[in-house]
């Protein structure tokens, strides 16, 4: 947000204000019937601000990818391979194997750099039901991580019934709902597969348009090129490689955020010709939240405008 692009903001801010300033000497002429303020051009001017404020708040989330990496929730039943897939893609024994079903009981997290882009990979407790206080905990907190989570990595196993598989995916479906989430259902365990069962299995299980289904074998590392090169497709690479503006802070993020809900209202007022006053409280609410993005925010801004650039006679 610094130098040419902050220049741009604040004088894009400027021009509003300037509106702003007519429109409330209109309400100070209101019995006269006097317009300032060509509607036209600050139509112009506010679809101008909302796209760029638009477009900015878009950019927070890759911003935030390059923040703080890509957080990767590998979830699953117990014992259907989460942390050898973990070991396998980190290429080290970060997670405790074990044939023994609940052996990871908390969440594990680390880091892996694919394409330049940095992915967390979180290994979760395994889902199911048990009477065990401290499994209980640990699933407790793969929900959470599910909710936290861009990308779900559903592990399940090439000898369970599609059935099993299509009920569990859409039970994760349900909780990532409206959220732009990012499912890969992976059949692990792909070197136990029968002569057509793969097949099978990708005819009969049930995927949403956006859903990924990929064979795979933790132990043997097999399909994890593809599985990588998946990961690789959820990023926006091209915006990543432009030399475009992207948001990286949450402050500016939520104030860019309201810059553009009071212009919506403002183009929703100039279109129904509602009350001046009503437009101009919301065009001082985008002049405000445009200031906290430039640190431009002063008191009696529009007042001090009108004796500075206007002659009012008395």
């Amino acid at each position: 947000m610094r130098g040419g692009f902050s220049a741009e903001i604040s004088k894009l801010r400027s021009g509003l204000l300037h509106f702003a300033s007519l429109i409330e000497l209109e309400l100070d002429f209101g019995e006269e019937d006097v317009e300032f303020a060509d509607r036209k051009e600050l139509g112009v001017l506010i679809v101008k601000i909302k796209a760029l404020a638009d477009n900015l708040a878009s950019s927070f989330r890759i911003g935030n990818i390059i923040k703080n990496g890509i957080p990767v929730a590998i979830i699953g039943k117990p014992n259907s391979g989460k942390s050898t897939l973990l070991n396998a893609l980190l290429m080290e024994e970060k997670a405790i194997v074990s044939e023994v079903p609940g052996t990871t009981r908390d969440v594990i997290e680390d880091t892996l750099v694919i394409d330049d882009i940095e992915y967390r990979f979180i290994d979760t407790a395994g889902l199911h039901e048990t009477s065990d206080i401290i499994e209980n905990l640990g699933i407790k907190k793969t929900h959470q991580k599910i909710v936290e989570a861009s990308v779900i990595l559903l592990v399940d196993e090439v000898n369970d019934s599609p059935e099993f598989i299509n009920k569990r995916s859409e039970a994760i479906r349900e909780m990532i709902k409206a959220s732009g989430k990012k499912l890969m259902i992976l059949i692990n365990k792909s070197d136990l597969s029968t002569p057509g069962r793969t097949d099978e299995l990708a005819k009969k299980i049930k995927l949403d348009e956006n859903d990924e289904l990929l064979f795979i074998s933790a132990k043997e590392k097999k399909g994890l090129d593809n599985l990588r090169q998946k990961l690789s497709e959820t990023v926006e690479k091209g915006r990543l490689n432009s030399e475009s503006v992207i948001i990286t802070n949450i402050r500016h993020y939520e104030a860019l955020l309201h810059v553009s809900e009071s212009l919506a209202r403002v183009i929703t007022g100039l279109e129904e010709k509602i009350p001046e006053d009503l437009i101009a409280t919301d065009i001082r609410q985008a002049i405000h939240f445009l200031g906290e993005i430039t640190g431009e925010i002063t008191t009696d801004e529009i007042l001090g405008n009108i004796f500075k650039n206007f002659c009012i006679g008395k």
